[in-house]
């Protein structure tokens, strides 16, 4: 690595304020173009470029994809790359997910029904697939850079998953407590005072 390109990490490194491992500088300055809507503690995980020469891509302004600890943002670039288009995909909305290899590029596709009637879901002609139009596709990807945003996708999928059941059980559990204290109120144990405040401690562990 010649010193020049070393000086430019460094300095790329010095200069940003948002959170990241990503040490390339072109990827560094691919984050800086959305730095405005990632949140304070929000980390970035991947950067990848959508090809210019491959099927799907773009000569010109090729689509940019970077991938958070919270959501998939797309920059979809226009007018020579002079504007741009942000499409914001929470993991939380994704509900499927797979990765289909091409000789040279792979696609991420995925099903996302509460962002159907977007104008975009992903990075092609009209941004939507698919029958029901719940279908988003990401293509012209480097085959590296999709296999890692799909592991990174499917391990958010399943860290929100697991904090949706862990919040079920906590809900019936409390709703289960709160039932047996009407019990011993309506049986004369618990004062209306005594259940109330029970019952609003309860409430309060949600």
């Amino acid at each position: 690595m010649s010193t020049l390109h070393l000086l430019g990490k460094l300095v790329a490194s010095d200069k940003h304020s948002f959170n990241t491992d990503i040490t390339d500088v072109e990827e560094l300055d691919e984050i800086e173009k959305i730095e405005k809507i990632l949140n304070p503690d929000e980390k970035v995980l991947l950067v990848a470029r959508q090809s210019r020469f491959m099927p799907g891509g773009s000569a010109l302004t090729p689509n940019n994809v970077i991938a958070t600890d919270r959501r998939v943002i797309i920059r979809d670039p226009y007018l020579l790359g002079l504007k741009s288009e942000l499409i914001d995909i929470p993991y939380d909305v994704i509900t499927s997910v797979k990765l289909q290899k091409g000789f040279f590029t792979s696609t991420i596709l995925f099903k996302a029904p509460s962002l159907v009637n977007k104008t975009k879901l992903g990075l092609i002609d009209e941004g939507v697939s698919g029958e029901d139009d719940q279908e988003g596709i990401i293509e012209a990807l480097s085959k590296d850079k999709a296999e890692e945003l799909l592991e990174i996708i499917r391990r958010r999928m399943k860290a929100n998953s697991n904090a949706e059941s862990m919040s079920n059980v906590v809900t019936i559990s409390v709703a289960d407590e709160i039932k047996k204290l009407s019990q011993l109120k309506d049986d004369g144990i618990l004062s209306e005072s005594e259940f109330q405040k029970m019952k609003q401690q309860l409430l309060e562990k949600m």
